[in-house]
């Protein structure tokens, strides 16, 4: 369709529709006649108030696509031409990037703004409620102590000055491009048509993208300045931890080990003595398959060893395959869930025991973590 545009073939407008040249033959003869039919359904009616098939000078024109159609969809139809377009007649319109573009995005944006909510408070009231992005965010804010330059680069980014005077260069390319005339055409006089059209769109799309900048810069408040150069920051330290939550980068990417603390807790053994586990970060990687594991050196019954990055004995789990906030808290919660209460004492599941047992194979202890040591031997089950 695009090469009608580029040719000298003689074209047809009409009702907003572009007719191509109909091929004939006695089939399409018959098909013609039987439109033309008084008794059948009239054409026009029959297409939304434009013919199928017109006559011009004895010939026979089909009608195609819309003008219209082709001018709002021509990004999607050939974006690599549209897109050239836009670099060549625009210029330096790509300096102005929205205060989207300087912000977090894809995997960070998702833990900091959906899963930390999930796990922070405001305040230590039993109620436990999400916090709203601006919540969270003038929290996060109150715990840092942000360098001056990443308010410096804010201000920058909300000067309205440049912005201002891109928008009067845009009004100088400002132009009215009314539809082609109706009647014949060529194809090459349609695709001049069109290149000026898009060039007005173009402009008119700029002006839209950057007006609506332009409120956005000017509504920006003090605790939105706040805001934003708290995220510029910990997008470039690369980590942070709040009320036990916290994430680090992993390399140079926007992947992250996304973790919880547990806290210190209690497990019983058999006989009902009490060990107390040290506290430790049960964590999620965004790379590779998603399971939870314990970062540090930690020993646990549902632990197999005692290296650092274990993942968590976990049976008959249904592992999710994709990085959602959803997926990750869950595994988050499914972790901590499994070293805190998965523990049986009377099963005494998992790789290993807490007390031992008359088939005992000696493999790790947890006799330091008792919290009253019995020296006396203990009769074996």
């Amino acid at each position: 369709m695009l090469q009608l545009f580029h040719s000298e073939l003689e074209l047809l407008v009409q009702s907003g529709f572009i007719y191509v040249p109909l091929l004939f033959d006695p089939d399409i003869a018959r098909e013609i006649q039987h439109r033309s039919d008084p008794e059948g359904l009239p054409d026009d009616l029959a297409s939304g108030g434009s013919k199928t098939v017109v006559e011009l000078r004895g010939r026979q024109f089909i009608r195609s696509v819309n003008i219209q159609s082709v001018l709002a969809n021509y990004q999607r139809i050939d974006k690599e031409y549209y897109d050239q377009l836009k670099r060549d007649y625009l210029q330096k319109s790509s300096n102005f990037s929205g205060l989207s573009s300087i912000l977090p995005s894809g995997k960070l944006q998702t833990i900091i703004l959906k899963i930390m909510p999930y796990f922070v408070r405001k305040s230590r009231v039993l109620e436990r409620r999400q916090l709203s992005d601006e919540d969270l965010l003038d929290l996060v804010y109150s715990k840092l102590d942000i360098p001056q330059s990443f308010f410096e680069r804010v201000d920058k980014v909300l000067d309205s000055k440049p912005l201002l005077r891109r928008l009067n260069d845009l009004d100088k390319l400002e132009q009215t491009i009314e539809m082609p005339p109706e009647g014949p055409v060529t194809g090459e006089a349609l695709g001049q048509w069109l290149y000026k059209a898009l060039e007005s769109q173009i402009v008119n799309r700029e002006r839209c993208r950057l007006d609506q900048e332009l409120r956005e810069r000017e509504e920006t408040s003090e605790s939105k300045r706040n805001h934003i150069a708290t995220l510029l920051y910990i997008a470039e330290k690369g980590s942070f931890e709040l009320d036990g939550f916290g994430f680090s980068r992993i390399g140079s990417r926007d992947d992250y080990l996304i973790y919880k603390r547990t806290g210190e807790y209690i497990l019983k053994d058999y006989y009902a003595r009490s060990y107390r586990f040290p506290d430790c970060r049960v964590a999620v990687s965004s790379i590779g398959a998603l399971r939870p594991l314990v970062v540090e050196s930690y020993k646990h019954p549902f632990l197999i060893g005692h290296a650092p990055g274990q993942e968590i004995c976990i049976s008959g789990y249904n592992w999710p395959q994709e990085f959602t906030a959803d997926n990750i808290i869950r595994l988050l919660e499914e972790g901590i869930n499994a070293l805190l209460y998965g523990y049986d004492a009377r099963r005494r599941n998992g790789y290993h025991s807490l007390d031992p047992t008359l088939y005992y194979v000696k493999t790790i202890e947890f006799v330091d973590y008792r919290v009253q040591r019995d020296d006396r031997p203990v009769a074996s089950v």
